[in-house]
């Protein structure tokens, strides 16, 4: 205590300069040493909490992602996931309750069909167009089909060993012409005459009422290696194996008959 009597200004200082660094060290770390402190929340017990709300007894189960057939209950500890409301239906918009009407829909214009030159009548025509000339036979079947779909008077002519498919008659140069420029992809030719009568010599193997029949025949002989040629007129297609030689129509008669046809003759046409 002496010491301290002796020495109570320094004792004094050294208090004063301890509690300006403290003082200095509570501002620049932010402690108030004077503040008051907060309360402690204390949590409520977990006896006390409400329990949540419970889904619905009419309400649908949810589905797991097992399939509909798994348990949509939850396992103990997971919250309980209350199921989504059901989608309200939009009200239709027109009143008291009935569906609006259908918007009417835009008649559909029906496209008018090409128009076709007039043809002449039986016997009183002279101008045909040629469209296209084939050595497969079955080839000229299937453009004359298709000509006659749309609308044209067909024929298939025979010449020597090609089958040639023309459109017509037509009563006057006019009305070939605007067949021609409507057939032009096919590159068609006008000619003025009737159907020239085939040259030679031919065996006729079958005459079909049908196209399709006269097809399938020209195809199978042509096939086979024969010359073959389709003749179509006046709604008979005749399927015709030729030109042939002189010294070829027995042979090749012959041999058409051990294939189970009936060959008949054709000389200077059918």
């Amino acid at each position: 205590m002496s010491w301290l009597r002796e020495n109570w200004f320094d004792a004094l200082l050294f208090v004063l300069l301890a509690a300006v660094v403290v003082a200095i060290v509570f501002f620049l770390t932010g402690v108030n040493p004077f503040a008051r402190r907060p309360q402690p929340v204390v949590a409520p017990s977990p006896t006390t909490a409400s329990p949540p709300p419970q889904a619905e007894a009419t309400a649908p189960e949810p589905e797991t992602e097992a399939g509909a057939g798994a348990s949509a209950e939850a396992p103990a500890g997971d919250v309980t996931v209350l199921p989504l409301p059901p989608a309200i239906e939009a009200e239709p918009a027109a009143g008291m309750g009935e569906p609006a009407p259908e918007p009417r829909k835009p008649a559909e214009a029906t496209p008018s069909p090409r128009p076709r030159p007039q043809a002449a009548p039986v016997g009183q025509g002279r101008y045909r167009v040629s469209v296209g000339a084939f050595t497969r036979p079955e080839y000229a079947v299937d453009l004359a089909k298709k000509l006659e779909a749309e609308g044209y008077p067909v024929r298939i002519e025979v010449i020597g060993r090609v089958s040639r498919v023309v459109v017509g008659p037509y009563a006057n140069r006019t009305e070939a012409e605007k067949a021609r420029v409507a057939l032009s992809r096919y590159e068609p030719q006008i000619y003025k005459g009737d159907t020239p009568l085939p040259q030679g010599r031919y065996l006729q193997v079958g005459a079909f009422k049908s196209l399709d029949r006269a097809r399938a025949l020209a195809k199978t002989l042509k096939d086979a290696g024969y010359p073959v040629a389709v003749y179509y007129r006046d709604g008979w297609a005749k399927v015709w194996v030729g030109p042939l030689e002189e010294t070829q129509v027995a042979a090749t008669r012959a041999k058409l008959e051990a294939e189970g046809y009936q060959p008949v003759e054709v000389k200077g046409g059918g």
